[in-house]
């Protein structure tokens, strides 16, 4: 195997050196090395240092190099970069985690950095309020420290007084309306959809336990045009 330098910069590597000279018409064309002047890589010519002049090409220095000793230091580095990604992630999701100030649209651009509800039963520590976790694919946000119960799951009733779902970022326009989530923040004059159905929001509900559609209710009206 063979490096090919240029200035003491390392431009790839070879098994197999491609040898060429200037023929007399002012072509390059290839020939075996004792006759050479340079050399092609990666389809450019290049002048062989203290070989016979080719004309305005760059000058490179030619090093043999083991195979197997090359390919392990590739080997390590390839290593220790992958070594580095998953630490830098572990940080990542553990100051994800433990941070109280994400805003939702941030929170909502990396879900699966949170601890899942699963992960924060088995550690059975109390959430400090503002934490975020992920119950079933759906962001929670919590509104006041609590230590989690199994039986108390964030999407379960009556629990909008310790877990707020995150709404996705949608404009709340009948072109782009929120997807409603059972004890979610509505904003009045916001439009939500619901079971393939899009409805105007009459009253901010915080939280709203009454899901648009339901009978009697004036807080929705339903958009049928």
């Amino acid at each position: 195997m063979f490096k090919i330098l240029k200035g003491g910069t390392q431009l790839g590597m070879t098994e197999a050196l491609s040898y060429i000279k200037k023929a007399k018409n002012g072509c390059y064309i290839l020939c075996s090395e004792p006759e050479a002047s340079g050399i092609v890589f990666s389809g450019t010519p290049y002048q062989l240092a203290g070989r016979p002049e080719m004309g305005d090409v760059e000058t490179v220095t030619v090093e043999e190099a083991d195979a197997g000793t090359e390919l392990q230091l590739v080997n390590h580095t390839v290593t220790a970069a992958a070594r580095l990604s998953g630490q830098m992630e572990v940080a990542a999701r553990r100051y994800v985690q433990a941070a109280t100030d994400i805003d939702d649209s941030s929170a909502l651009s990396m879900p699966d950095l949170f601890k899942t509800w699963a992960e924060v039963l088995a550690a059975g520590t109390q959430l400090t309020k503002d934490t975020i976790i992920n119950d079933g694919g759906v962001l929670y946000r919590v509104v006041q420290p609590v230590t989690p119960q199994e039986h108390q799951p964030p999407h379960s009733e009556g629990m909008l007084a310790i877990y707020r779902p995150i709404d996705a970022a949608h404009a709340g326009t009948q072109e782009d309306p929120v997807p409603f989530v059972y004890g979610m923040d509505t904003e009045q004059g916001k439009y939500y959809s619901f079971e393939g159905k899009t409805y105007l929001c009459n009253l901010t509900m915080t939280p709203c336990v009454w899901a648009p559609g339901t009978p009697g209710l004036w807080q929705w009206s339903e958009v049928t045009e």
